[in-house]
């Protein structure tokens, strides 16, 4: 675990993580904004939570699970900046572990701005 694992940002960064890793996409909204911008890699931005619910709905429905390792987390003002390994769970239950790193911009304590860089591609060259 980071150095920094007591500071605020870390402690919502792993509570926000701990929230994906349920896979209930409705337990996740009530950390984004209503208007929030969601961009996952290279896929199509989504905005609002219907179209972010439905998107992550999606992608869970082509996964069995997953885990996010947070290694570190840093708050600039507004934005934190995290960097994560993510293990996702196949539906043969083989697994492949990646790294990412998320920026989130806050708006009154919501997430208003979410952008996760990976490359999960070999999850599906599987």
């Amino acid at each position: 675990m980071s150095a920094n694992a007591l500071t605020p940002a870390f402690e919502f960064a792993l509570e926000v993580y701990q929230v994906v890793d349920s896979m209930d996409e409705r337990r996740l909204l009530p950390y984004l904004t209503d208007d929030c911008l969601f961009v996952f890699g290279n896929q199509a931005p989504l905005v609002g939570h219907a179209n972010i619910a439905a998107g992550l709905k999606q992608f869970s429905a082509m996964i069995a699970g997953l885990h996010h390792r947070l290694l570190d987390s840093w708050q600039y003002d507004d934005v934190i900046v995290s960097r994560i390994d993510v293990t996702y769970t196949r539906h043969d239950e083989s697994t492949l572990t990646v790294p990412a790193a998320t920026i989130w911009r806050l708006r009154d304590g919501k997430i208003c701005d979410n952008r996760i860089y990976v490359d999960n591609a070999p999850l599906f060259a599987h």
